[in-house]
């Protein structure tokens, strides 16, 4: 993974550590809890955002850097990085069988073999679906603590999702 990809990694657990800490001052000095859900409701965005960008770069740093051509650059921006396919477990399959069915199924398998494989595959699903509420004017379900280990999951399909893609 590129340098860039893990800053922005380390971009948002900064901003998520800030963003908890934010949170418990709140509740501990009994402050408005419609403060909460705007912070809430911002690491929701930002958590969403940041492993979507980071996943699908992942796929279009290999490409560009292995084929050196500005017009396949081009299209990778505007189709894979810049696109929009969210951080779903079968969003990451199904991208992955679009450049090599071996990278898709050998991502299948290395999820397969974690303990918590169903968990980490549904908080994928979890997550995106209350970025779509939000973004849909109406109120996600998930609390803060919720989306924290909703991006900690993701991280671990990331995680695997950047080994298979060599």
């Amino acid at each position: 993974m590129k340098k860039e990809l893990k800053d922005l990694i380390d971009d948002c657990n900064s901003d998520i550590k800030y963003i908890e800490r934010k949170i418990n001052y709140i509740k501990k000095s009994n402050l408005l809890d419609k403060e909460i859900s705007y912070l809430t409701n911002y690491v929701l965005i930002r958590v969403s955002g940041t492993v979507e960008l980071v996943y699908r770069s992942i796929i279009a740093d290999y490409f560009s850097t292995k084929l050196s051509d500005n017009r396949i650059d081009r299209y990778l921006n505007s189709t894979i990085r810049n696109g929009s396919m969210s951080a779903e477990y079968d969003n990451m399959c199904n991208l992955l069988d679009k450049f090599d069915e071996k990278w898709s199924k050998e991502f299948k398998q290395k999820v397969e073999k974690k303990l918590n494989k169903e968990k980490i595959k549904s908080t994928s699903h979890s997550l995106v679906s209350n970025r779509h509420l939000f973004a849909h004017g109406k109120t996600p379900s998930a609390t803060f603590k919720d989306i924290k280990q909703y991006y900690e999951d993701i991280l671990k399909l990331i995680e695997i999702f950047d080994s298979v893609v060599k």
